[in-house]
Formats: structure tokens, sequence, C-alpha cells
């Protein structure tokens, strides 16, 4: 089951209407694709224990490095505050034959939240396609693999998170 995301895109059975920009990402130490999700309506609120993902008026920056085994979602309350920081784990991010980017996801994901807390989500998954022969013990291998790259090189820490999204939305002002 192929697991395909494309940046700038949201999911229709929660969020009716939004508007988005995608950009190429080429700064010294940053290149890949970046892209602002500004939701104007939703069909109902996403909320996820007591943290509500997506309302009217909240905002998304989503960002896929090149080279890369992993795409970033900042996502913005109403009041431009950050709610979480969402790291998808890939197969691979690339751009199809119309020059649309995306990234083909390997089912385990990252959250690392205002506080700095980092929570490792989907595990259930990821195993769930390894013994359904979904992905391979080399992809299950890279994906753990990368999870924990993201940790050491500090990708997940509150202020270095702060200081990459705000870059990436300066691209959109």
């Amino acid at each position: 089951m192929e697991r395909r995301k494309y940046l700038g895109r949201v999911n229709n059975y929660y969020i009716r209407s939004f508007s988005s920009q995608i950009v190429r990402v080429n700064e010294e130490d940053i290149k890949g694709y970046a892209a602002l999700i500004k939701i104007d309506e939703v069909n109902h609120p996403l909320i996820v224990g007591k943290t509500c993902l997506y309302d009217d008026d909240y905002s998304e920056i989503n960002f896929l490095p090149d080279g890369e085994h992993w795409q970033l979602s900042a996502l913005y309350d109403n009041n431009g505050d950050i709610i979480e920081w969402y790291f998808d784990i890939t197969r691979v991010n690339s751009v199809d034959e119309k020059g649309n980017p995306y990234c083909d996801d390997l089912y385990l994901d990252a959250v690392l939240m205002p506080d700095g807390q980092i929570l490792i989500l989907d595990e259930d998954e990821i195993k769930d396609a390894l013994d359904n022969g979904l992905i391979t013990w080399k992809e299950f291998d890279m994906a753990y693999d990368v999870l924990n790259e993201i940790k050491k090189n500090r990708i997940i820490d509150v202020a270095y998170m702060k200081a990459l999204c705000s870059r990436l939305r300066l691209l959109f002002t």
C-alpha cells in the first residue's frame, strides 16, 4: 500500500477550504521544498487528546528536504502559536513527472511538542506494514535509523525548530 503524500495538500475529511503555496528552498544549509497551507474552514476540528490540530484559521508549514528520509509539518493555531512539529519518516522525497513534490510515508512518525517532549508514533503501524509485506526489513531498519538520526542531530529541538520554521515562513512573505 503506497502512502504517497503531496506537499501543499490536505486531508479533505477534516479541511473544507484552504490555500497553499509551494516554493523551492535553495539556501546553503537547507534545500528542498516548502509549503505554506492556510486553513480557511474545517469540516470539523481535528482533536487528538486535548490538542486541537486543525480548526478554522489555522496554518501549517511543510518542509520536504532534498536527499533526506523525513518530512516536517509545523502546525500553528489561529494566533500563530506553534501546536507541534510533526515528522513523517519517508521512503523517498521526490518530485513527480508534473513537478509536484511528494514523499512516500514509511508509517513511523515523531512529534516535538512546544515543551520539548518527543513522542514516537505509529510503531504499531510500521510493525504491521513489515508483517504484511508492505515494507521490507531494510526499510523498517532505515525508518528507525532516520528517527535516531533526527533526534541525534538536534533537529528535534525546540529552539532549532523555531528558527528553521521562522526561516521557512519568511519565504512566503
